[in-house]
């Protein structure tokens, strides 16, 4: 019964595909408001330059510390 439950979780079942395709939106439209975000930051061309490439390369990762960061250098305002 343990595999039925597993396997109704891959990618190439019918929830598996909702799921991912879900998922890749929502990082797609993280990454797209973070761009935006990026350019209207405060911050040297240097550090939009290395953020652009982190986000460009690494966006799963790079996404949520660059929002966060940006939060904390905004909130100490």
């Amino acid at each position: 019964m343990n595999s039925i439950a597993v396997a109704s979780f891959e990618l190439t079942s019918g929830f598996g595909v909702v799921i991912s395709i879900f998922v890749l939106g929502i990082l797609a439209i993280a990454w797209v408001v973070s761009l935006f975000l990026l350019v209207a930051d405060s911050i040297s061309v240097l550090a939009k330059i290395v953020w652009f490439l982190l986000l460009t390369c690494l966006a799963p990762i790079a996404i949520p510390v660059y929002l966060i960061l940006r939060h904390r250098r905004h909130s100490h305002v």
